[in-house]
């Protein structure tokens, strides 16, 4: 049987946990999760919007923010110089680094995204 209440206590336990990510790091959710999918390689904005599920107009306002904020930079792909990739700088490695280690607390209702996995 379908508790729609179970849901709801996830989707204000992921709110709370935004709203401590903004007061510890200055990062909306989806500013972290860009930087994190960059910390681990996907540098295309194509690839971004998929592994993040994003519209590019979307993702697009994103990387502009973090463009302003200098955590990231954009360069002309290698491979096609048709295509973009994005890297992150110095200031972007620092802050990935800040909110992995913050205290920030994880909401019960998320623990088992903290479970470790082989990936």
């Amino acid at each position: 049987m379908l508790d729609l209440c179970s849901i709801r206590k996830i989707q204000s336990a992921l709110k709370r946990f935004e709203d401590n990510l903004k007061t510890e790091t200055g990062l909306s959710l989806n500013d972290a999760l860009c930087l994190c999918s960059i910390n681990r390689g996907i540098q295309e904005p194509g690839l971004l919007a998929q592994e993040l599920d994003l519209s590019p107009s979307r993702l697009t306002r994103i990387l502009n923010d973090l463009d302003e904020r200098k955590y990231i930079t954009r360069k002309i792909s290698d491979g096609d110089r048709r295509g973009i990739s994005v890297l992150l700088t110095r200031q972007g490695e620092k802050i990935v680094t800040t909110y992995k280690c913050s205290g920030i607390d994880i909401p019960e209702e998320l623990a088992f995204t903290q479970k470790e996995t082989n990936t």
